[in-house]
């Protein structure tokens, strides 16, 4: 087979222009291919028609990660050939074993930890084995699936970070079957061929069945060129058609116990693997092909006889009549190389999307903190006699941007209803009781919603010292529930939604102090200090759909620590009494988040870690006391967030409490 040419920079630029509308921060650095055709990026040949302008799978998945994945022939990462096997004794020359062993070679048998790798072969050793003896297919393929695992598992024995393993396309759902057919009929010829694809390429193919149709036809037009006669014609077109339905059976049923032998052998290594069933997308998009922009799933825009890695849309005989899935018979076409590539973004991105559940909860604690805030300050001010009770609510909001330094660049609202109870124990010492009730609405980015509600209970105690300093603390408890979860994969033109559920804990204390210098009889300043921990745990959950895309999440908890300290300046005594506070904010603790995931239909996982962002803030706060009567007061506050580069965030609430 002869190698391909293209040019280097018409590449680079159709690989950016893909990438550009949506390329994620994943927590990779490199990117290292093994494979056969399906993965070559040149060493062999591009195995997709104007391969030379169009990117294949994994050259967009490496334009993520900021790369140009460039050949190992020219002293690139990929190594995969086309035409490789798994095992040397089925193609001594090309073969993933020997890819593996240079690659080792090369880098002294240590994988990058940072590193992504990719291992995707079968498909050859299935046509192999079935060429070689039918009757033996099954065993063959049963050693290859067992060599695949094992390289597998020498990447991840190396160091590997992670490693992606698609599984083998149904190769009985191929053109090659409907050639292979025709060809085993000695009588029939490249006439008989050429009319058949004629026939498959003439109309769209929108369903399955119109699919099978549309290869009944094919064969009764490829049998027109043996005979003329009608009943000769009908009788020969019927033999095909059936050899076809059992050939694509048999072919089919080796592709399946490929993928299941190596699907065992993968879940046994329990490593970092990324199982893509790209088997299961590409049967949905025949099933279905219109709503991911195709129109026809059993032709070809290659001339029979012609490969993806030779044809171009020059090519005497090249067909533009529809938007194939396939570029020759066997190769996807370019547009299906980016839905393969949109499909690994996807699972590859999904446990960094999920990893943002345990992010929000500490919001419930801030919100009712507001209110419990805007209570104690003006308890400070009018400080009840021992023995008295207060009873305090308020009214709490929040509204934020994310702006992509965390991978997300979406948005949230929240809102809060505090409701509590206070006891003064002595003339300087107040305790109690509140309960809150948070809902959430998060949309921390355009791939990924869901509503949060939580019920926080919290205890709460509040000392002053000498009329002057004053040190509060409280301890809080919250019932989680992520509702509504959705996560958006885009693959292609298509948008699919897959749903779940799940559901979390909050537990936490904050200690805060300050100390008031008075300037005047109604003005006063001082220094503020506050320090926050949470815990917060945010259970696994599995998504409700059974598709290709339907995948899995491990439970999560998060440590969060903040520290602050700032100045305030308070006012008193006035019918309306306005503060203002200005802190520096450090969050520390958990540097980095970590989710578990992996697709529902394999028993395989990875995990992604996260990095927490961006943890320094300023906070400028505001706000005012406003005596209603001798027992009862208004409060009210706003703050904002500035100096962060990860969001945005202004929150505000608004009180009443009484004392009797």
């Amino acid at each position: 087979m002869r190698h391909s040419r293209f040019t280097p920079s018409a590449l680079a630029g159709a690989i950016a222009l893909t990438a550009v509308a949506a390329a994620p921060a994943y927590a990779w650095d490199s990117l290292t291919v093994f494979g056969d055709s399906l993965s070559d990026s040149g060493n062999v040949g591009r195995f997709t028609y104007d391969g030379a302008r169009h990117p294949l799978y994994d050259d967009i998945l490496a334009a993520d990660l900021g790369q140009s994945l460039r050949p190992s022939s020219q002293g690139g990462s990929n190594y995969a050939e086309g035409g490789a096997v798994t095992v040397p004794a089925l193609n001594p020359a090309l073969n993933t074993q020997d890819q593996l062993a240079r690659w080792l070679q090369l880098n002294n048998g240590r994988a990058q930890s940072n590193g992504l790798y990719i291992h995707w072969a079968g498909a050859n050793d299935i046509a192999a084995a079935v060429l070689a003896n039918p009757l033996t297919a099954p065993q063959t393929v049963a050693v290859s699936a067992s060599a695949a695992t094992a390289q597998v598992r020498t990447l991840l024995d190396a160091g590997a970070g992670a490693v992606i393993v698609p599984n083998v396309p149904q190769l009985g759902t191929t053109p090659l079957m409907v050639e292979t057919v025709i060809q085993l009929i000695s009588p029939l010829g490249d006439s008989a061929l050429q009319a058949a694809f004629q026939s498959l390429n003439a109309t769209p193919v929108l369903s399955t069945a119109a699919r099978e149709q549309a290869i009944q036809t094919a064969f009764s037009q490829a049998a027109g060129e043996v005979s003329a006669i009608p009943a000769v014609r009908e009788a020969l077109a019927q033999q095909l058609f059936a050899l076809w339905q059992v050939l694509s059976e048999q072919v089919t049923a080796l592709s399946d116990g490929f993928n299941q032998q190596e699907e065992a052998g993968l879940a046994a290594l329990r490593g970092n693997i990324v199982r893509a069933d790209i088997a299961g997308l590409l049967s949905e998009v025949i099933a279905d092909p219109a709503r991911y922009g195709l129109t026809n799933t059993i032709g070809m825009a290659c001339p029979p006889g012609t490969s993806a890695a030779e044809c171009t849309s020059a090519t005497p005989g090249f067909s533009e009549a529809q938007r194939f899935l396939f570029a020759d018979r066997l190769h996807p076409s370019p547009a299906v190389h980016a839905m393969i590539a949109d499909y690994i973004r996807s699972i590859l991105e999904a446990p960094a999307l999920v990893s943002s559940l345990t992010a929000a909860p500490t919001g419930l604690a801030r919100d009712m903190q507001n209110t419990l805030e805007g209570h104690l300050q003006q308890q400070r001010q009018q400080t009840p006699d021992a023995g008295e009770f207060s009873v305090f609510g308020g009214y709490a909001g929040q509204h934020a941007d994310y702006r992509g330094g965390d991978r997300l660049t979406g948005d949230a609202t929240r809102a809060s209803l505090t409701l509590g109870i206070g006891y003064q124990l002595t003339d300087s010492w107040q305790a109690g009781l509140l309960l809150s009730r948070s809902d959430q609405r998060q949309h921390p980015d355009e791939r990924y919603t869901y509503k949060l509600r939580g019920n926080l209970v919290a205890l709460y105690s509040q000392l002053t010292l000498f009329d002057q300093g004053w040190i509060n603390a409280d301890v809080h408890y919250g019932d989680l529930s992520y509702d509504s979860i959705e996560r958006r994969i885009h693959i292609g033109p298509a948008t699919r939604t897959e749903q779940g559920n799940s559901s979390g804990k909050l537990l936490g204390f904050r200690v805060q102090s300050g100390w008031d210098f008075p300037l005047t009889s109604h003005l006063s300043t001082g220094p503020v200090v506050r320090y926050a921990l949470d815990y917060t745990r945010a259970g696994g959950y599995r998504e409700n759909g059974d598709s290709s895309t339907a995948m899995r999440f491990s439970d999560q908890t998060r440590h969060t620590q903040t520290g602050a300290a700032g100045w305030r300046i308070d006012t008193s005594q006035w019918p309306v009494n306005p503060w203002a506070e200005v802190t520096y904010n450090r969050q520390f603790g958990d540097a980095e988040s970590s989710v578990r995931g992996g697709l529902k239909s394999t028993r395989t996982a990875f995990t992604r870690t996260v990095s927490s962002g961006d943890n320094n803030w300023l906070e400028a706060a505001a706000g005012a006391s406003v005596p209603l009567t001798e027992t009862v007061s208004a409060f009210t506050g706003v703050s904002a967030i500035s100096g962060n580069s990860d969001r945005r965030q202004i929150t505000w609430n608004i009180g009443l409490n009484a004392t009797f």
